[in-house]
């Protein structure tokens, strides 16, 4: 399985073309999801994700890996560097992607349950 190459890190001059520029990596991510669908997967309700998407919204760091974690399948990573602000969206392998889709379709307490399968798996197999 290749490795995709993240996108280009946001470098932006204000705060205001932060928002919008993840807002509109988050529009480009959530493809043929509606805002109501994301908002359900990632627990936020559609029109707060329509403000994050338009760039009128700032949004928590919780928030955000929400929506990009559980809402997009997709892994949320964040970098720092000393002359401009840059975070990526990594894409996870299909199969994993296709999981993390599915535990995010399930109901909150459901979620809580599989997700403690899997890491109880993980510690598993670490030993």
């Amino acid at each position: 399985m290749g490795v995709q190459a993240a996108e280009p890190p946001f470098r932006m001059t204000s705060e205001k073309e932060l928002l919008v520029a993840l807002g509109q990596r988050i529009r480009s991510h959530r493809g043929s999801l509606t805002q109501a669908q994301l908002g359900k997967r990632s627990g936020l309700g559609p029109k707060y994700v329509s403000e994050i998407e338009r760039g009128t919204r700032d949004v928590p760091i919780s928030t955000l890996q929400a929506i990009v974690e559980r809402g997009l399948g997709l892994r949320l990573d964040v970098q720092f560097a000393k002359t401009a602000r840059t975070a990526a969206v990594v894409a996870l392998p299909p199969p994993v992607e296709q999981v993390a889709r599915l535990i995010a379709d399930l109901k909150p307490e459901q979620r809580t349950e599989v997700i403690s399968v899997i890491r109880g798996l993980v510690r598993l197999a670490a030993r």
